[in-house]
């Protein structure tokens, strides 16, 4: 069985590919913010998420809306092409 990651990422700044995005894992689960200021949605955040996530090998494959404020995402690593 491969190795799976949670993480939040609240901000850019809580963003490191290198440790959410790496060689080891299959799968990695994901809480992005979406509300930072004042009940607004910003996919901002979103997007840098998934841009470094696709940079990695991996692509998003499900999110799902989390209260008001987060969107769930699950991200699987690209399988080989031989």
């Amino acid at each position: 069985m491969s190795e799976q990651i949670s993480g939040v990422v609240d901000s850019v700044d809580d963003l490191d590919p290198a440790e959410f995005f790496n060689t080891r894992r299959d799968q990695v689960v994901l809480a992005v913010k979406i509300t930072p200021v004042f009940g607004s949605l910003d996919l901002g955040l979103v997007m840098a998420v998934v841009d470094a996530a696709n940079d990695a090998g991996f692509a998003l494959v499900r999110e799902q809306p989390l209260r008001d404020e987060w969107l769930l995402c699950v991200f699987d690593a690209y399988e080989d092409q031989d």
